[in-house]
């Protein structure tokens, strides 16, 4: 072997090393970028999507910019048996100056179901209101998607009713 050819493999051989190291140190840094974020808070229950459905139900017999902000996510869709479907701004300005006026609000034949910090409630929704004044009963299926926000408040995501 000549040092022309021993000088060409230590140089071919040193690149290789350096070449292996730098690999370490990128993996090393890409670890070092791998934030885990553990979280203290507790495991959703039923219970607690049960109480903010109520609590979305009594907000729509009296309702109130800031309550009715609290409960719906800013991604928020609300669509209507009719087929209508608003977002968080479009729906709270109708709840607030639209023409139904609810006196009360039920769902009976509730279910929910758990799936993370996701909440998919069915019922029917119930309602005594008036329409532009005039009396009105109304009886629809009802579908509700809660989400645990990262303030950790249940928010109406998604709502769909439709025609028993």
């Amino acid at each position: 072997m000549t040092v022309k050819n021993s000088t060409a493999i230590a140089l071919s051989a040193m690149a290789l090393l350096l070449s292996l190291a730098s690999c370490g140190d990128a993996q090393q840094k890409q670890e070092e970028t791998i934030t885990v974020v553990e979280s203290a808070a507790p495991a959703p229950k039923v219970s607690d999507v049960e109480a903010v459905v109520l609590e979305f139900n009594k907000a729509l017999e009296n309702p109130t910019r800031e309550v009715l902000e609290k409960l719906c996510s800013d991604k928020m869709t609300y669509g209507h048996s009719s087929g209508l479907v608003q977002d968080k701004e479009t729906f709270i300005d109708d709840v607030l100056n639209g023409p139904f006026d609810f006196q009360s609000v039920t769902g009976p034949e509730q279910t929910i179901t758990l799936s993370g910090n996701t909440a998919v409630v069915r019922n029917i929704f119930l309602a005594s209101a008036t329409k532009d004044g005039e009396p009105l009963e109304i009886k629809i299926g009802n579908m509700q998607i809660y989400e645990l926000s990262e303030s950790g408040e249940w928010q109406l995501l998604a709502r769909q009713a439709f025609k028993l």
